[in-house]
């Protein structure tokens, strides 16, 4: 995700959007003062960080836990995958939607809401005993997180009106996201060794206390310029069209694809997102302005984030899972063995600005595309035995250096042409096209993969070896997400290294 500091702030015209992860939104007409003293905008500053970190950690801390999940409630490699995709795409889904109610209603309000939803979705999820009230509560964390993180940095920009503050403030905000995302495995593997329903326990006592912050720090001021339309329609239909695709494919890899369930799947899929299309179409205030899409560089960079992340999100649904129940690792194990991927994203994160602008984005795209390339292919010759350094030290350090090269270069190139009005939009839709990228891939190889498991299982196959073979399918499947993202750095960010230069 990006954080877009290049336009300067001023009105924001109706039909822009809202903000949300990742994004800067200029400053609105009629927004909550700003807070009063350097102490008071520090208070603000750490709680809308920590709002945003508990984000960022459970769209991944749940990775590790996947084999516990699995003896402890019986899910399939289908079901663990909803357990990761419930959450992002609800998310990702509905983060425009987010965004825009802050322009709509008090941002402090928008925000407890969002905290409130996502505590209760944490606790639903710790005392779940079987899939569904478990899916329940990760479904409710990503509404909850939908409408928190982009109120939290609506907060941040309108608490912070000088520039010389604001670059402050967005400084930690891009340290917490970066943070979050390499450390959410790592944190996961050490809860997870003592029950993983502590991972979910956790947010609980820090959502109060969050809430608790935000009536007491926050002013409690409503925006009182003119307020865009929420756009309820654009949200629903694209967010229910794209679960309705993820179910079908999940569907399809289990019982075939002409299974009737499936095909009704993808025929909803198909007339939500149409209707999706046609909503944004004639909607006074869409969520996603249709005539963005007519800009080469929003789609490049669209295409490059979703196509990006769908190499980040089944590389940590499966690394975890190929190391405990291949391996044998702990979860605790399974954390530590990530602190290269931690090191490599947060040394790497600082030089790609400047590889950007002596290169161009192609180069560092280019770059990273073939270490996760290289990453996958060492996978696929992956065993039951060996050592930590030989195969999983290399993994984890590819893999952090590639996706970092890769998903901080795409949201460059896809906000190169917007324009002031447009930044803010053109952000959200990069920043949401991360979260469905990640999750429409995660229900392709997770839907091999069980397939395959499942296969070999009733041949009599070896568990670990089973499991081996499994995910090695997963990962061969990466390859043609490889493949796609060589072939977008090549060709559609070809021309932009002389704009960049």
């Amino acid at each position: 995700m990006s954080i877009d500091i290049t336009k300067p702030a001023g009105p924001e015209p109706a039909d822009t959007g809202a903000p949300l992860t990742g994004t800067v939104p200029p400053a609105p007409v009629g927004a909550e003062a700003p807070a009063g003293g350097v102490k008071r905008r520090g208070l603000i500053l750490f709680l809308v960080s920590s709002a945003q970190l508990i984000c960022v950690l459970d769209a991944t801390i749940a990775n590790v836990m996947m084999p516990q999940l699995r003896s402890d409630l019986g899910l399939t490699t289908s079901g663990l995958q909803w357990v990761m995709n419930i959450y992002v795409l609800l998310f990702g889904g509905l983060m425009l939607l987010g965004g825009r109610l802050t322009d709509v209603f008090s941002r402090r309000i928008v925000l407890v809401v969002g905290i409130a939803l996502f505590t209760a979705g944490s606790l639903f999820a710790a005392t779940a005993d079987s899939v569904t009230p478990l899916l329940i509560g990760r479904a409710l964390q990503g509404v909850g997180a939908a409408a928190m993180s982009p109120a939290a940095l609506s907060i941040l920009v309108t608490t912070n009106p000088e520039p010389k503050a604001r670059a402050k403030a967005l400084g930690v905000w891009g340290m917490v996201m970066g943070l979050g995302a390499s450390l959410g495995t790592i944190l996961g593997g050490a809860i997870t060794n003592i029950d993983w329903r502590w991972a979910f326990y956790i947010n609980v006592p820090i959502g109060v206390l969050l809430v608790a912050a935000a009536f007491a720090w926050i002013p409690r001021l409503a925006p009182t310029g003119p307020r865009p339309p929420a756009d309820v329609a654009g949200a629903i239909t694209g967010t229910v069209g794209l679960l309705a695709l993820v179910f079908g494919i999940v569907t399809a890899g289990h019982d075939g694809w002409g299974d009737p369930t499936a095909l009704m799947a993808f025929a909803s899929a198909a007339v939500l997102l149409t209707v999706f299309a046609r909503v944004e179409r004639t909607a006074a205030g869409p969520l996603l302005p249709l005539r963005l899409l007519r800009r080469r560089s929003v789609v490049s960079g669209t295409a490059a984030q979703l196509i990006s992340s769908g190499l980040a999100l089944p590389a940590f649904f499966m690394l975890p899972q190929y190391m405990q129940l291949v391996r044998g690792y702990t979860p605790l194990e399974v954390g530590l063995a990530y602190i290269p991927t931690c090191v490599a994203m947060l040394l790497v994160s600082g030089a790609v600005p400047t590889l950007i602008e002596r290169f161009g984005p192609r180069v560092p795209y280019v770059l990273g595309t073939l270490l996760v390339g290289a990453e996958v292919t060492l996978m696929l010759r992956s065993g039951t035995e060996g050592s930590y350094w030989s195969l999983l030290f290399p993994v984890t350090a590819l893999l952090g250096v590639g996706l970092v090269l890769c998903m901080m270069t795409a949201p460059v190139v896809g906000t190169q042409d917007a324009s002031e009005e447009d930044a803010g939009t053109t952000s959200a839709v990069l920043n949401a096209s991360t979260e469905i990228g990640g999750a429409l891939a995660l229900a392709v190889t997770a839907t091999v993969v069980g397939s395959e498991l499942a296969e070999l299982t009733a041949r009599g196959v070896p568990t670990a070896e089973a499991f081996n073979e499994a995910l090695q399918q997963g990962f061969l499947v990466l390859l043609l997400w490889v493949a796609a993202n060589m072939v977008i750095g090549l060709f559609a960010f070809r021309g932009r290294e002389k704009q960049q230069a």
